[in-house]
């Protein structure tokens, strides 16, 4: 497997054969445009630029959308988000064919990005934050177009501080993204722990919230160690218990008021979580007893 573009649309801004060349640390090995097209795709390996020690690539999605496939994982990017590819893994990278990647992109080596990542923490693979960095980008493009033998150390210079605040304003993002999942997954729980509409639906949690359904159940299961649906189940079985002990409720009502769609399904579900039916609960001497069980 080697680097390579199959049909790719490119415009190389800078490109840089000597390993040794830079004085602080930071080696440029290329800077570049691509634009959009369907067949885009691109295979690295850590055999790719060995004699820099290893490639990192920074990356910016200006238009369009694509994938990056690294240590079996597969990652989305799109416009507006900032990716950045680290040393010593294989990536696959490509655009959507219906809605390719508009991108620019620096392949860097050497001590000095590692030296910034690895005291940012950016020690995954496949690092993405919903970042603008095309101005930075731009500026870089600008510095290195004025690069000749007799600057090009100052150059260099510039251009690593233009990477020290790409690296720190997509990792700041990233906080910033993470601590608004937290925030999201919080006030559903919230919701569900309030109970004022106790039939709802996760469905309709999602569309209340503006969530992916899967996105969520992912992060949900992350925070608090459930499904939101085994959350939200398990919710329903103390309203219905406390309906039961309650309220002359019949049946049939208190499962329609919890969203189930027939009693059936309601007495299925509550005898799997307590061991009784809803019946047995409400003439139980020991309703306080019953335990709830969210196993399936």
């Amino acid at each position: 497997m080697k680097d390579h573009i199959i049909q790719g649309k490119e415009k190389h801004y800078f490109f840089n054969t000597q390993k040794d060349s830079s004085g602080n640390g930071l080696t440029v090995i290329r800077m570049g445009e691509t634009f959009p097209s369907p067949d885009y795709y691109v295979e690295r390996t850590p055999r790719i630029f060995r004699s820099f020690g290893g490639v990192f690539v920074l990356e910016y999605v200006i238009g369009g959308e694509g994938y990056i496939e690294c240590e079996g994982e597969t990652y989305h990017v799109a416009s507006g988000d900032f990716y950045f590819l680290n040393r010593g893994y294989s990536h696959r990278y490509f655009s959507d064919k219906r809605n390719p990647m508009h991108k620019i992109w620096l392949n860097a080596a050497g001590p000095f990005v590692a030296g910034i990542v690895s005291a940012l923490g950016i020690g995954e693979p496949v690092f993405i934050a919903h970042y603008d960095a095309e101005p930075l980008f731009r500026k870089m493009q600008r510095t290195l177009s004025s690069i000749d033998y007799s600057n090009r150390f100052l150059v260099y210079d510039r251009v690593a501080l233009i990477v020290t605040e790409m690296l720190l304003g997509a990792a700041a993002a990233k906080r910033d993204e993470n601590a608004a999942e937290r925030d999201i997954v919080y006030e559903v729980k919230r919701f569900i722990d309030a109970g004022t509409n106790p039939g709802t639906t996760l469905d309709e949690i999602c569309t209340r919230f503006l969530q992916n359904k899967s996105y969520l159940i992912f992060r949900f299961r992350r925070e608090f160690g459930i499904t939101p649906h085994r959350y939200l189940l398990r919710r329903k079985m103390d309203a219905a218990k406390d309906l039961l002990t309650t309220s002359p409720m019949p049946i049939k009502e208190i499962s329609e008021l919890l969203g189930f769609a027939n009693p059936q399904y309601f007495s299925s579900a509550f005898r799997r979580a307590t061991g009784m039916t809803p019946g047995e609960y409400r003439g139980s001497p020991n309703k306080k007893n019953q335990e709830f069980n969210d196993e399936p």
